[in-house]
Protein backbone atom coordinates (compact mmCIF):
# COMPACT_ATOMS: atom_id res chain seq x y z
CA UNK A 1 0.00 0.00 0.00
CA UNK A 2 2.90 2.34 0.80
CA UNK A 3 4.38 1.83 -2.68
CA UNK A 4 1.07 2.63 -4.36
CA UNK A 5 0.79 5.94 -2.51
CA UNK A 6 4.45 6.70 -3.18
CA UNK A 7 3.85 6.15 -6.90
CA UNK A 8 0.72 8.33 -6.85
CA UNK A 9 2.50 11.15 -5.02
CA UNK A 10 5.44 10.92 -7.42
CA UNK A 11 3.11 11.19 -10.41
CA UNK A 12 1.33 14.15 -8.79
CA UNK A 13 4.69 15.86 -8.21
CA UNK A 14 5.64 15.33 -11.86
CA UNK A 15 2.31 16.76 -13.04
CA UNK A 16 2.74 19.78 -10.74
CA UNK A 17 6.26 20.29 -12.15
CA UNK A 18 4.90 20.14 -15.71
CA UNK A 19 2.05 22.53 -14.90
CA UNK A 20 4.43 25.03 -13.29
CA UNK A 21 7.52 24.88 -15.52
CA UNK A 22 6.24 23.48 -18.80
CA UNK A 23 5.03 25.19 -21.90
CA UNK A 24 1.49 25.02 -23.18
CA UNK A 25 1.71 21.36 -24.36
CA UNK A 26 3.14 20.23 -21.00
CA UNK A 27 0.45 22.10 -19.07
CA UNK A 28 -2.28 20.73 -21.33
CA UNK A 29 -1.14 17.12 -20.91
CA UNK A 30 -0.81 17.63 -17.14
CA UNK A 31 -4.38 18.98 -17.11
CA UNK A 32 -5.65 15.98 -19.08
CA UNK A 33 -3.94 13.49 -16.76
CA UNK A 34 -5.13 15.28 -13.61
CA UNK A 35 -8.65 15.44 -15.10
CA UNK A 36 -8.68 11.69 -15.67
CA UNK A 37 -7.92 11.12 -11.99
CA UNK A 38 -10.59 13.60 -10.86
CA UNK A 39 -13.15 12.13 -13.26
CA UNK A 40 -12.26 8.64 -12.02
CA UNK A 41 -12.98 9.67 -8.42
CA UNK A 42 -16.27 11.23 -9.57
CA UNK A 43 -17.12 8.07 -11.55
CA UNK A 44 -16.60 5.86 -8.49
CA UNK A 45 -18.51 8.19 -6.18
CA UNK A 46 -21.49 8.16 -8.55
CA UNK A 47 -21.51 4.49 -9.58
CA UNK A 48 -19.52 2.71 -6.89
CA UNK A 49 -16.44 0.55 -7.11
CA UNK A 50 -16.85 -1.85 -10.05
CA UNK A 51 -15.80 -5.46 -9.90
CA UNK A 52 -12.41 -5.71 -11.54
CA UNK A 53 -13.57 -8.54 -13.78
CA UNK A 54 -16.41 -6.41 -15.19
CA UNK A 55 -16.18 -3.60 -17.73
CA UNK A 56 -16.71 -0.12 -16.27
CA UNK A 57 -18.30 2.13 -18.92
CA UNK A 58 -17.18 5.23 -17.00
CA UNK A 59 -13.54 4.20 -17.35
CA UNK A 60 -14.01 3.55 -21.07
CA UNK A 61 -15.44 7.05 -21.61
CA UNK A 62 -12.79 8.80 -19.48
CA UNK A 63 -9.90 6.91 -21.04
CA UNK A 64 -11.18 7.37 -24.60
CA UNK A 65 -11.58 11.11 -24.03
CA UNK A 66 -8.04 11.28 -22.64
CA UNK A 67 -6.71 9.34 -25.66
CA UNK A 68 -8.36 11.79 -28.07
CA UNK A 69 -7.01 14.79 -26.15
CA UNK A 70 -3.49 13.35 -25.95
CA UNK A 71 -3.58 12.40 -29.63
CA UNK A 72 -4.46 16.00 -30.52
CA UNK A 73 -1.53 17.29 -28.45
CA UNK A 74 0.82 14.68 -29.94
CA UNK A 75 -0.13 15.71 -33.48
CA UNK A 76 -0.03 19.46 -32.87
CA UNK A 77 2.78 20.05 -30.34
CA UNK A 78 6.27 21.04 -31.40
CA UNK A 79 7.59 18.27 -29.13
CA UNK A 80 8.29 14.56 -29.46
CA UNK A 81 7.42 13.32 -25.96
CA UNK A 82 3.59 13.66 -26.30
CA UNK A 83 3.69 10.69 -28.68
CA UNK A 84 4.85 8.50 -25.75
CA UNK A 85 2.06 9.80 -23.50
CA UNK A 86 -0.52 9.21 -26.24
CA UNK A 87 0.83 5.72 -27.00
CA UNK A 88 0.50 4.80 -23.32
CA UNK A 89 -3.11 6.02 -23.35
CA UNK A 90 -3.82 3.96 -26.47
CA UNK A 91 -2.65 0.91 -24.50
CA UNK A 92 -5.22 1.78 -21.81
CA UNK A 93 -8.03 1.99 -24.37
CA UNK A 94 -6.90 -1.27 -25.99
CA UNK A 95 -7.13 -2.87 -22.54
CA UNK A 96 -10.81 -1.91 -22.44
CA UNK A 97 -11.32 -3.27 -25.97
CA UNK A 98 -9.67 -6.57 -24.97
CA UNK A 99 -11.96 -6.77 -21.96
CA UNK A 100 -15.01 -6.18 -24.14
CA UNK A 101 -13.94 -9.01 -26.47
CA UNK A 102 -13.36 -11.62 -23.75
CA UNK A 103 -13.75 -10.88 -20.05
CA UNK A 104 -12.29 -14.16 -18.82
CA UNK A 105 -8.88 -13.96 -20.48
CA UNK A 106 -7.64 -10.51 -19.50
CA UNK A 107 -7.73 -10.17 -15.70
CA UNK A 108 -4.00 -9.58 -15.11
CA UNK A 109 -3.38 -8.12 -18.53
CA UNK A 110 -6.22 -5.67 -18.03
CA UNK A 111 -4.66 -4.43 -14.81
CA UNK A 112 -1.30 -3.95 -16.49
CA UNK A 113 -2.80 -2.28 -19.54
CA UNK A 114 -4.98 0.16 -17.62
CA UNK A 115 -2.86 0.99 -14.57
CA UNK A 116 0.78 0.90 -15.66
CA UNK A 117 0.68 3.39 -18.57
CA UNK A 118 0.25 6.32 -16.15
CA UNK A 119 3.85 5.68 -15.07
CA UNK A 120 4.98 5.82 -18.70
CA UNK A 121 3.06 9.06 -19.14
CA UNK A 122 4.62 10.53 -16.00
CA UNK A 123 8.14 9.69 -17.22
CA UNK A 124 7.35 11.16 -20.66
CA UNK A 125 5.93 14.42 -19.31
CA UNK A 126 8.79 14.75 -16.80
CA UNK A 127 11.43 14.27 -19.50
CA UNK A 128 9.56 16.55 -21.88
CA UNK A 129 9.18 19.32 -19.33
CA UNK A 130 12.82 19.05 -18.33
CA UNK A 131 13.84 19.25 -22.01
CA UNK A 132 11.53 22.26 -22.48
CA UNK A 133 13.04 24.11 -19.50
CA UNK A 134 16.59 23.43 -20.73
CA UNK A 135 15.73 24.41 -24.31
CA UNK A 136 14.22 27.71 -23.14
CA UNK A 137 17.35 28.42 -21.09
CA UNK A 138 19.52 27.70 -24.13
CA UNK A 139 17.58 29.37 -26.99
CA UNK A 140 14.81 31.38 -25.32
CA UNK A 141 11.11 31.17 -26.03
CA UNK A 142 10.04 29.09 -29.03
CA UNK A 143 6.80 27.97 -30.63
CA UNK A 144 4.90 25.39 -28.59
CA UNK A 145 2.80 24.21 -31.52
CA UNK A 146 3.78 23.06 -35.00
CA UNK A 147 1.38 25.39 -36.78
CA UNK A 148 1.76 28.58 -34.71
Amino acid sequence: MFLIWLLRLSILAVLAFAARKGGEPERLVALVLISTSVLDVFNHSMFGQPAFFALDPGHVVIDTWAMIALLWVALQANRGWPIWACAAQIIVVLGHVAKIIDLSLVRYGYFAMTQMPMSIQAVAIFGGTLAHVRREERIGRYHAWRFA
